[in-house]
């Protein structure tokens, strides 16, 4: 995914579920399963969150949160406090008395882009062998279309004699860096069940007031995967409208800020860069050709955006190639390690794509993120901005941070050994750092040596109509 705006911490002010507060248990304590647990405690559920990982289970016990999310730590601190939310590595005590229980793990994406359901599909097997009485399993994960029945197939085999287990679908759509606010004020609530008693239950537990989705199982599967591949065809459009902008010596941003004021288009995912990158578009846009492949439809738009991506992260170290005469040898500084800011998140992050690509291509890499702390498979991770760029023939800029944004161009360029940068997050003044010597580069913003041939073509073809029209 690409950048979002600085997020929003929620204001103290507790909001009210749409139906009465409910005993919930939630497995999984990732982005999605912790936020979750953490949001509906906030809400005035009872929640048990069950995690099998004895490291991340022991910081939350002790009081901590595993991940960064902003305004996430104080949820849990609250919800602990308030003595509404609890975690465990057990089943069968987060199920006593629980009126529903929320899959929230992961569904990681196989080398054939079809997701491994095998984690889901043994914890829903565990929740049902462990159900004492009629359960609502709402699978949060993002799963391919039938998943639901599926699994509701494997907890009737799970589950005692007597015992009811309804699966429904409710998908997630919480944004890294944005979750909370996401959660307590979504877009929109989607709930895919077929009861409705069933779907109106899940669908109050939600913030009141919030707009909600019902609709059948496989429906409320399908309209995250759609989502998101909608928005890697916004981002890999808006990249392919940039690459066009550098080839005829515009500027992306005027071009796009105009296509996005068209209210049936919108601004947002209409901003050139690195590429996508992160847990969900990479995942769900192949989870999304997969199904298609399955079903045995064509999923053309789909994977012409994960070429483009592709291609919009390779292109930016075949550029600085180009600029620099060569990449063997040169020292780059590299900002931004995660997918996006605001988070730790590097999954599919495309500055670690363009890290390796910089290495693989002989070059000396030097690397600083503010919260990627991580072991890096490439590259020389500094302390700060400062100690990324000292030295540095070129440095690239993948990630939209105001802390990049605030760097000063003259020190800058006093530290660095060459004068390269390459703006790839479209986060720096161009006028600016050109003032202080610096050749800045960027997505979609042109090169020198293009008019010429955009100039030639329309002439051409004005001086043929002309000559057609005169014979």
């Amino acid at each position: 995914m690409t950048d979002v705006p600085e997020p929003a911490v929620p204001e103290p002010a507790v909001p009210a579920p749409a139906g009465r507060p409910r005993r919930l248990c939630v497995v999984g304590a990732g982005y999605v399963g912790l936020t979750a647990a953490a949001c509906f405690a906030h809400l005035g559920h009872d929640v048990t969150c069950v995690e099998r990982d004895p490291g991340r289970l022991a910081v939350l016990q002790d009081g901590g949160i595993p991940i960064h999310e902003p305004g996430l730590g104080e949820l849990v601190t609250s919800g602990r406090a308030a003595g509404r939310l609890r975690f465990t590595a057990d089943v069968a005590p987060a199920l006593d008395g629980a009126d529903a229980a929320f899959l929230c793990v992961g569904t990681p994406p196989q080398p054939s882009g079809e997701p491994d359901l095998s984690y889901l599909a043994t914890a829903a097997r565990e929740l049902a062998r462990h159900a004492a009485s009629d359960l609502v399993v709402v699978v949060k994960s993002t799963v391919p279309p039938g998943s639901c029945e599926a699994l509701e197939l494997v907890c009737a085999e799970e589950a005692r004699p007597g015992v009811a287990i309804d699966v429904v679908s409710s998908p997630e759509f919480l944004r890294e860096s944005r979750a909370v606010e996401d959660f307590l004020a979504p877009d929109r609530v989607v709930v895919g069940a077929d009861d409705a008693g069933v779907a109106r239950m899940v669908a109050d537990l939600y913030p009141s007031g919030c707009p909600v989705v019902v609709c059948d199982r496989r429906g409320a599967e399908l309209v995250k995967y759609a989502a998101n591949t909608f928005l890697a065809i916004k981002i890999s459009f808006a990249n392919e409208v940039a690459q066009l902008c550098d080839a005829l010596g515009t500027e992306a941003a005027a071009v796009l800020a105009g296509v996005g004021a068209d209210h049936r288009i919108g601004r947002e995912f209409l901003r050139p860069g690195p590429g996508y990158g992160g847990s969900c578009l990479p995942k769900d846009v192949a989870g999304f050709v997969s199904l298609g492949a399955a079903a045995g439809t064509c999923t053309d738009l789909a994977e012409a955006a994960e070429a483009q991506n592709t291609r919009a992260r390779h292109s930016v170290v075949e550029r600085l190639d180009s600029v620099l005469g060569g990449l063997a040898g040169r020292r780059i500084g590299v900002l931004g390690l995660a997918f996006k800011d605001g988070t730790d998140d590097t999954r599919d992050s495309p500055g670690l794509q363009i890290v390796e690509d910089l290495v693989a291509a002989g070059a000396d890499v030097a690397t600083y993120d503010p919260l990627v702390d991580a072991r890096l498979p490439a590259g020389s991770r500094m302390p700060t901005p400062a100690d990324a760029v000292s030295g540095a023939d070129a440095i690239v800029v993948t990630v939209a941070s105001d802390e990049y944004r605030a760097l000063d161009p003259m020190e800058t360029a006093e530290s660095m050994a060459g004068r390269v940068v390459f703006d790839a997050a479209g986060v720096l003044d161009l006028d600016v750092w050109g003032s202080a010597g610096l050749t800045v580069y960027g997505v979609g913003r042109g090169v020198p040596h293009s008019f010429y041939p955009v100039v030639w073509t329309p002439l051409r073809w004005t001086t043929a109509r002309r000559t057609a029209e005169a014979a």
